[in-house]
C-alpha cells in the first residue's frame, strides 16, 4: 500500500499541468503584444533594486533602453555609464512628455510612495510596465493600476522575481497535486524588522546630488534627514514605504496566493503591539480569513508574522528522518493540509512532512523561469506573464490590508472588497487612500 500510495503521489506532482501555476484572478485582461523584434526601454529608478532589474530586463537580446530617469544624479551617472546612448531625467514627467513614441516599456523602482504615479503614468501612454514590488502604497492605487492593466490589455509584471523561480514554481506544483490534500491553514513568517521606535529624526542639508521634491512626489512636504529616507530606510516610514509585510510578505506570501488560488481575504485581525504614528512597527503578526477556494477547506486562515515573532509550530511535525527536530528557516511558509505538511523555506524547495510518511514520495522540480524576460518575450508577442497587475493588485491589496490592520491592534477589519471598503472601522477604511500633494496628481489615481 506504502508503495502505490508514494507511486500515486509521484504521479500528481509530475502530471500536475503548467496552467496550474497560473493564478486565477484578472486573466481575462492579459493579453499578448503585438509581435515586434526589439522592446524600447524606459528604467525610472536606477539605484539599488533600480540598477539590479535594469542590469537584468537589459540582458535580454532585444531590449533597447532609450531613457534614464532618477532623482539621484549619482545613480544618474552611473547608469549612464552603462547605457550611454540612452537619453537621462530627473522627471518622469517630463521623460514622458519628451520620449513618448520612442518608449515600449517601463521598468519601475522608486520607493513604494511612487509605484503606482511611475507606472499608472506608463499605462495612461499606452506603455507596457514592469513594476518592483510591493506593487503600490495604497489600497485604492492596487485596485486602480489592476483595472487600468486590464482595461488597457497592455503587458505587466510585478518585480517578484522569485514568483518565476524553480523553488516557489515547485511548491505551488506540490500543493495543487493535492499530496497533502486540501490546505486548512497557511503561516508565513520573516525574521526582518522594517519599523522604527525611536525619536523622529532631526531634519539635515539636502545633498547636491538629490532633487528632494521629486524625490517626496506624491507624499507630504517633510524635511530631509540624512540617512533616515534616501538612499535607504524609506521602507520604515508610513508615507513612503510599507514596513516588513511590503518587503517581505509579498514575496512570502506570493505562492500562497499563488497555489492556493486565493480570493480577498474577508476579515482581518492583527496582534501586533501599536507602531509609532509615522513608522512601522518592529514585530507583527496578522491573521487573514479567506473563503474557500478549489484548494483550501471552508474557514481557511493564513497567518503572517515578522520581527522575529514566529508562529506557533507545537504541533507541527518537524522531526526529520533521522529524529532530530528540523529548524526552522528565518523566512518561510508552511502549508497545513488535511493529509500532511509543506514547508517553503524563502528561495528554497520545498519539503513534505512528517518525513516518515513522504520519505518515498519524489517531488518533481518545475522549471526555472527568468522573471525579466520572461516579462520582455510576453512585450514582443510571447506568452503572458503570471504575476501581471490582474494578479498582483489582488495580492498587493491584501499585503497593505494586513499593515492597515497593524495600526488597530486587536480590531478585527471587516474587508467588502467589490466596495474596496472596511465598513466597520472608519479609521482604517481612511487609509485605503491618500491625497496626492499637490502638482503631483495622475489622471485615473487622483
Amino acid at each position: 500500500m506504502l508503495s502505490r500510495d508514494s507511486n500515486r503521489r509521484s504521479f500528481l506532482i509530475q502530471s500536475a499541468s503548467a496552467g496550474a501555476m497560473l493564478p486565477a484572478i484578472g486573466l481575462s485582461g492579459v493579453s499578448k503584444a503585438s509581435a515586434v523584434d526589439r522592446l524600447r526601454l524606459a528604467s525610472i529608478g536606477v539605484g539599488g533594486m533600480g540598477a539590479s532589474d535594469l542590469g537584468s530586463l537589459s540582458s535580454h537580446r532585444n531590449v533597447e533602453v532609450v531613457a534614464l530617469c532618477d532623482v539621484d544624479s549619482n545613480n544618474l551617472a552611473a547608469a549612464a555609464q552603462k547605457h550611454p546612448k540612452a537619453k537621462l531625467f530627473s522627471d518622469f514627467r517630463k521623460m514622458f512628455d519628451a520620449m513618448a513614441k520612442e518608449i515600449d516599456a517601463v521598468n519601475v523602482a522608486t520607493p513604494d510612495h511612487t509605484h503606482a504615479a511611475a507606472a499608472m503614468t506608463a499605462l495612461n501612454q499606452g506603455k507596457h510596465v514592469y513594476c518592483q514590488k510591493p506593487l503600490t502604497h495604497d489600497v485604492h492605487e492596487s485596485r486602480q493600476l489592476r483595472i487600468i492593466a486590464e482595461k488597457t490589455k497592455l503587458v505587466t509584471q510585478m518585480g517578484t522575481q522569485i514568483h518565476s523561480t524553480r523553488p516557489y514554481r515547485t511548491a505551488v506544483k506540490l500543493v495543487q497535486s493535492g499530496v497533502i490534500g486540501k490546505i486548512r491553514e497557511a503561516h508565513s513568517w520573516s525574521n526582518k524588522t522594517w519599523g522604527y521606535e525611536g525619536p523622529y529624526p532631526e531634519s539635515s542639508p539636502v545633498p547636491s546630488n538629490l532633487d528632494w521634491n521629486l524625490w517626496l512626489g506624491t507624499a507630504r512636504l517633510r524635511e530631509f534627514s540624512k540617512d533616515q529616507f534616501h538612499p535607504g530606510n524609506w521602507r520604515r516610514w508610513y508615507d513612503f514605504g510599507c514596513g516588513t509585510m511590503g518587503d517581505m510578505a509579498i514575496h512570502i506570501l506570493d505562492p500562497v496566493f499563488t497555489a492556493l488560488r486565493l480570493a480577498s481575504p474577508t476579515k482581518i485581525i492583527s496582534s501586533s503591539p501599536q507602531p509609532p504614528e509615522l513608522s512601522y512597527g518592529l514585530k507583527n503578526q496578522s491573521r487573514f480569513t479567506f473563503p474557500a477556494s478549489e484548494f483550501t477547506t471552508d474557514g481557511f486562515v493564513l497567518t503572517w508574522s515578522d520581527g522575529g515573532t514566529m508562529p506557533d509550530t507545537s504541533t507541527w511535525p518537524l522531526n526529520g528522518l533521522d529524529g532530530k527536530q528540523m529548524q526552522l528557516p528565518d523566512q518561510g511558509s508552511m502549508f497545513v493540509g488535511e493529509k500532511g505538511y509543506i514547508l517553503l523555506p524563502h528561495v528554497a524547495m520545498p519539503t513534505l512532512l512528517p518525513a516518515n510518511q513522504f520519505a518515498d514520495t519524489k517531488i518533481e522540480p518545475a522549471p526555472d523561469g527568468n522573471h525579466y524576460h520572461l516579462f520582455v518575450d510576453a512585450c514582443l508577442g510571447g506568452a503572458p506573464t503570471t504575476a501581471h497587475f490582474g494578479y498582483a493588485g489582488p495580492l498587493t491589496e491584501a499585503v497593505l490590508l494586513g499593515t492597515i490592520a497593524n495600526r488597530f491592534p486587536k480590531q478585527e477589519l471587516l474587508w467588502q472588497t467589490n466596495a474596496m471598503a472596511i465598513p466597520n472601522h472608519d479609521k482604517a477604511n481612511a487609509l485605503l487612500r491618500r491625497t496626492y500633494r499637490n502638482g503631483f496628481e495622475v489622471e485615473n489615481l487622483s
